[in-house]
């Protein structure tokens, strides 16, 4: 069996080894990918609640907001992991997507979440809507590159 380690959860760096002309497997088990996704995922998230707050707050205010912000933002993941959940069940009672496991079902809807959080970013009059800007780029070349994984390679999970 292959080190899980050595594969990669997203497309994009699987169509980079594949084209390179090494073995790319798809594996949950990057830590690399899962600490820098889920860091980028809580700097999106806290960057579209600081969005929001942002222009209602005088100046005195916005720090202790924004202080306050870091464990809302975690608590809210919670919530919104939880109401994903119940949305697989949902999906499971109803026979969608029953050959899908419950992890790859949440991260699609943690990824359509985090990228809404991006698009409010970015079309807001705020100076980090750069950080919106680039993860939508980035979902945007994964997608592409699980699309051409698709087409020309097989996948072995």
């Amino acid at each position: 069996m292959p080190n899980e380690s050595r594969g990669n959860y997203f497309a994009l760096p699987r169509l980079v080894q594949k084209i390179r002309g090494r073995d790319a497997i798809r594996s949950e088990g990057n830590w690399v990918e899962a600490y820098f996704v889920g860091s980028a995922v809580y700097l999106i998230s806290y960057l579209f609640g600081a969005s929001l707050l942002w222009p209602k707050l005088q100046s005195w205010r916005v720090a202790i907001a924004l202080v306050l912000l870091v464990p809302g933002i975690w608590i809210g993941w919670l919530v919104i992991l939880y109401l994903n959940s119940l949305i697989v069940k949902l999906c499971w009672a109803l026979g969608a997507g029953t050959d899908l496991a419950r992890n790859r079902i949440q991260s699609v809807l943690m990824g359509i979440f985090t990228t809404a959080f991006a698009a409010q970013i970015l079309t807001a009059n705020i100076w980090w809507k750069w950080v919106g800007a680039l993860w939508i780029v980035a979902v945007a070349l994964n997608l592409t590159a699980a699309f051409f994984v698709a087409l020309f390679y097989e996948e072995r999970n």
